[in-house]
């Protein structure tokens, strides 16, 4: 076998988002999910994301890539193909590629006469980053605008919580999913929560919280605070009171980027859970729902298997209610608003600003 590379040949670290219609699919510049870790072993597996065909797969380290799905020789899925040396191999020619993108190796007896890879082997490739059981990849410019987004809930705090994962595909775009966050009165409407009196949405600005303290990069942030009075949670009796599931206020806390967010959701002022938001765009209206749900832990046994119930699985319910109404919603974004309708209209803009950044 040969190896070698032209030499003074740019690599190319990130897809072209030329390739993409970007108009159809309305995307911001932000980090997107492009699977599960655990969907990803040692062979190479076929993706859609960004309404483009791709492939993921594991270098020698055990790093995912991902990458465009046809090989750049003749168009053979390298999907089908597997990873050799820590290359992805095409299964037609044998042309290697490593985790840049850039073809390393063609078998000898295909090049007799020169010594020298074509300049345009190459396979365009993702920033990607692999955390919280996700393997995340940065869509909109060569190198990403701002950090993955911290949920310690999942990493250097895991051991305080229970984990419930769920990935639901919703028949919509990114952006309906992204901004369900910020519609609060959809919580008391279909997902039926006992609110005494108003529910309470307050956008928060950089004055209002720890800049600090924030999971986001503050450019790439947007914050809110909901707040309400409830008339119970789980009835009034003396076992909802023994397990600590008689709740009179609720609060949630919100910080979202532009295809995401992480919720801390509070009980008469006691965390319960955290909830890690983000998405898959597979094309203009397939999408995958990720929810990671962390229920804090609270030492008992018992109460600890309660609240994996109560709170996961009724979180999870609740989401695929969801699920229902984005399936068969209007492309149609609304034209006729309320007050109560500024935090998503917010988030719109806010949204709309980064897809501004697609480069």
């Amino acid at each position: 076998m040969v190896n070698y590379v032209e030499k003074n040949v740019q690599l190319n670290v990130t897809t072209s988002e030329a390739e993409v219609n970007n108009k159809v699919m309305n995307l911001a510049a932000s980090w997107y999910i492009a699977m599960q870790s655990k969907e990803l072993g040692k062979k190479p597996q076929a993706i859609e994301l960004f309404s483009r065909p791709l492939v993921g797969w594991r270098d020698k380290a055990g790093k995912p890539v991902i990458m465009e799905r046809f090989c750049s020789h003749l168009g053979a899925s390298l999907a089908i193909g597997e990873v050799v040396d820590g290359c992805i191999r095409c299964p037609f020619h044998h042309w290697r590629y490593d985790s840049s993108g850039v073809c390393v190796d063609i078998p000898k007896v295909a090049v007799p006469t020169t010594d020298v890879i074509p300049p345009t082997a190459r396979q365009h490739t993702y920033v990607t980053q692999e955390k919280y059981g996700y393997i995340w990849v940065w869509y909109g410019s060569a190198t990403p605008m701002f950090p993955l987004p911290k949920f310690d809930a999942a990493e250097s705090d895991k051991h305080k919580y229970m984990a419930c994962p769920a990935s639901i595909p919703v028949k919509t775009t990114v952006r309906r999913v992204a901004e369900n966050a910020f519609d609060h009165h959809h919580i008391v409407s279909i997902h039926k929560m006992p609110v005494d009196g108003q529910i309470k949405l307050t956008l928060l600005n950089e004055e209002d919280v720890e800049l600090s303290e924030l999971p986001i990069a503050k450019e790439a942030w947007m914050g809110s605070l909901i707040e309400a009075q409830l008339k119970t949670y789980f009835g009034v009796n003396i076992i909802t009171k023994f397990l600590e599931l008689n709740f009179e206020t609720l609060s949630v806390r919100g910080d979202a980027w532009p295809s995401g967010s992480v919720a801390t959701m509070k009980f008469n002022g006691q965390q319960k859970f955290q909830l890690l938001s983000g998405v898959t765009p597979i094309s203009e209206n397939q999408t995958i729902w990720h929810l990671l749900l962390m229920i804090k832990k609270t030492g008992n046994l018992w109460l600890d298997l309660l609240s994996y119930i109560v709170f996961g699985q009724q979180n999870v319910a609740t989401a695929f209610v969801d699920k229902a109404l984005f399936d068969v919603m209007s492309p149609d974004t609304g034209r006729a608003f309320i007050k109560p309708d500024q935090p998503v209209l917010k988030f719109r803009q806010f949204y709309q600003n980064w897809v501004a950044k697609v480069g």
